[in-house]
């Protein structure tokens, strides 16, 4: 296992102790059972169709995508191209604009 810190509130901290004092469990069992039941497979795999979604809809850009997907804009263009994607290219009028607003 890793060992992190998490900053709790007093009434968290109590809370918690004493749930897990109840349960015969310790606090560490608590926060780890709560991340798990929390982040799955299932919900990261949504939350990348949603992005994948508003990305081939043109709501996001490429960069946005790959912040949601938590990775780099090149590798969020092997991912798209892996998955048969197509990737949103910007016309002429696009850029000047971008250029002109940076």
């Amino acid at each position: 296992m890793i060992r992190t810190n998490v900053m709790l509130t007093p009434n968290q901290h109590f809370t918690l102790k004493q749930m897990a004092a109840s349960m015969h469990r310790t606090l560490g069992e608590l926060v780890r059972d709560a991340i798990d039941s929390t982040i799955t497979v299932d919900t990261i795999e949504r939350r990348h169709q949603v992005a994948i979604a508003a990305y081939q809809e043109g709501f996001i850009s490429l960069g946005k995508l790959a912040q949601s997907l938590g990775v780099d804009p090149i590798t969020a263009r092997s991912y798209l191209k892996e998955r048969g994607i197509q990737q949103a290219v910007q016309g002429v009028d696009e850029i000047i604009k971008d250029a002109a607003n940076a």
